[in-house]
């Protein structure tokens, strides 16, 4: 059906905001939404609209900003901060799901290399899907969000090598792709030692000129020249808008950057959805149902077995990598970016590839559900060993609590509990921390504080760790929730018990004091009271003239506070 550009984008944008709209309500992903418009208003829908040149170079467009936006984001001292997690998990990870997925295709007679990137597909999850949802549940400070965040970093970066692989087309020898490869390796390492001082020097002087426009327009020719440039070279432009993301990102513009292309980037991003959703033919499902339906197995179960068995590599406990599994156990936009390459490039025939779209597609409006319920997932899964486990554990909980008295319980023993352990020890007060994370208990162990390994936030651990003997209650980790979980039971357990709680920042006070807290200090004000107590003395003030200053000047940024704890 023949329609002119304005036509086309308005039933674009009026299909886009109905789905989007219902699926958001919902609580579903707004990715979910724009694929399910392409379908509605594509060949395979209503036919109220084909794919056209158009819609594919605007698609292209929201790709390079999606790499760009991701290039961003890569910071190489986070990365080599959590290497273990990024690098030993998420290769582990993408290696052993693209080797079973390839090697279950190759069984159905698909060619190798389209299995492999097939492989490579179905290894991604949602980075977007499964970071919003863990924040929403507050669990990305949790050992399994953690994990499930290096990971994610890393598949986002495993997305470039099979992008480099699919721009190879000349039948998929062995020497084009180890040529792509070189040239990809070699353009990462021209862009670093050429292109950082050229960029931050032509933004520099952009951002002197104090023009919103000229800065934005600079930012889109950087991002639109590299991916031309790595074209050029016979790669996918994709490539080309990551480097100078990543180039960018370890400037001082980086989050300008952001602010000012992330709404170009949303808005491109989702038109490439709704191409892609314009593609997935509903009938595949019944030409093909047992392929739909084993890809979404694959995807479901097969990335839970896949994680499952790094899990031992890695020396994760059986809860977190059941949790870990669960919140990794879909596809992603990376997924989808990869098989509609490959079908464009010829690598992958479209009938052997609708199954698997259709199947990203369905895991992706899965994943929060999923993702929601890891925690009673895990229980499900490791069942009686599960309660087994729990209850040694509060056995040996109890047996270290046994002898004390009139004791400090301390919940965390992070970077912020072990300080609060080491003053408890200095001043002789007994005391016993508890840490649900597992490298955190055993750094804690190794520097000798008196820890125990369990999850402060459930009743059963506070009564084993002596919970109604204690005189004083801290909490030191940072998941809102949980802790007005724990400040609930604690008052239900010993209600005369005084809690002081650390919290991220000031915005917590009132829910956590609400909640029980008699005391709660934000981590943002703490520091900084405590410098400036520290010059108000060097200034010349005695102690208690600094005292009753800081003092006066808390009280008046949180009057709602409670600071005069009963111990």
């Amino acid at each position: 059906m023949p329609h002119s550009l304005p036509t086309e984008t308005l039933i674009v944008i009026a299909a886009s905001v109905c789905a989007v709209g219902i699926l958001t309500r919902a609580g579903l992903p707004a990715a979910l939404g724009y694929l399910i418009a392409g379908l509605a208003i594509g060949p395979h829908g209503l036919h109220l609209l084909a794919a056209s040149d158009e819609t594919r170079f605007l698609a292209e467009l929201g790709i390079i900003f999606l790499m760009f936006m991701v290039g961003l984001e890569f910071s190489l001292p986070t990365i080599i901060a959590a290497r273990r997690n990024v690098f030993g998990a998420g290769i582990l990870q993408v290696g052993i799901t693209t080797l079973m997925v390839a090697g279950i295709a190759t069984l159905f007679a698909v060619p190798l290399f389209a299995a492999i990137v097939l492989g490579g597909a179905m290894a991604m999850s949602s980075t977007a899907i499964a970071l919003k949802q863990l924040a929403d549940q507050d669990e990305l400070g949790s050992e399994h969000g953690r994990l499930a965040v290096g990971i994610l970093l890393f598949q986002d970066l495993a997305t470039i090598p099979f992008l480099v692989m699919v721009s190879a087309r000349e039948e998929a020898e062995g020497a084009s792709i180890l040529r792509d490869l070189a040239v990809a390796a070699l353009a990462l390492g021209l862009t670093i030692l050429v292109s950082r001082p050229i960029f931050r020097v032509g933004l520099s002087w952009v951002s002197g000129t104090n023009s919103p426009d000229l800065f934005l327009l600079s930012v889109g020719l950087l991002a639109l020249g590299a991916a031309f440039a790595v074209h050029l070279a016979g790669l996918n432009p994709a490539i080309g808008a990551f480097l100078a993301g990543m180039v960018i990102g370890e400037s001082d513009f980086r989050h300008k950057v952001e602010d000012d292309v992330r709404p170009f980037r949303d808005v491109l991003l989702g038109l490439f959805f709704v191409t892609v959703g314009m593609e997935i033919d509903p009938s595949s499902i019944a030409v093909a149902p047992f392929a739909t339906i084993g890809w979404i197995l694959v995807l479901l179960l097969g990335k839970m077995a896949a994680t499952g068995l790094v899990a031992p590599i890695m020396h994760w406990p059986a809860h977190t990598a059941v949790r870990l599994a669960t919140i990794l156990a879909h596809a992603g936009e990376f997924g989808l970016l990869l098989i509609t390459q490959a079908i464009a490039a010829g690598v992958i025939a479209p009938q052997e590839a609708q199954p698997a779209l259709f199947a990203v597609a369905a895991t992706m409006g899965l994943a929060p559900l999923f993702i929601q319920r890891n925690a009673s997932i895990a229980q499900l899964f490791l069942g009686a060993a599960s309660r087994r486990a729990a209850a040694a554990q509060e056995d040996g909980i109890r047996q270290a609590s046994n002898e004390l008295r009139d004791h400090i319980l301390l919940c965390g023993c992070g970077r912020v509990g072990q300080l609060v352990a080491l003053v408890l020890g200095s001043a002789k007060l007994p005391y016993l921390a508890i840490e649900t994370d597992h490298e955190r208990f055993r750094e804690a162990t190794r520097r000798g504080f008196k820890v125990v390994f369990g999850d402060a936030s459930h009743r059963r651990i506070l009564a084993a760790a002596g919970l109604s003997r204690a005189r004083l209650l801290v909490v030191t980790f940072d998941r809102r929730p949980a802790v007005e979980r724990l400040l609930d039971h604690a008052r239900h357990e010993n209600p005369t018990l005084p809690a002081i709680v650390s919290a991220a920042d000031d915005r917590q006070i009132s829910a956590l004091v609400n909640a029980g807290a008699a005391a709660v200090f934000p981590e943002n004000l703490a520091a900084g009271l405590a410098l400036a107590d520290q010059a108000l003395l060097m200034a010349g003030y005695t102690q208690e003239e600094a005292a009753k200053t800081i003092s006066a000047v808390r009280a008046e940024l949180n009057p709602e506070l409670l600071w005069r704890v009963r111990i």
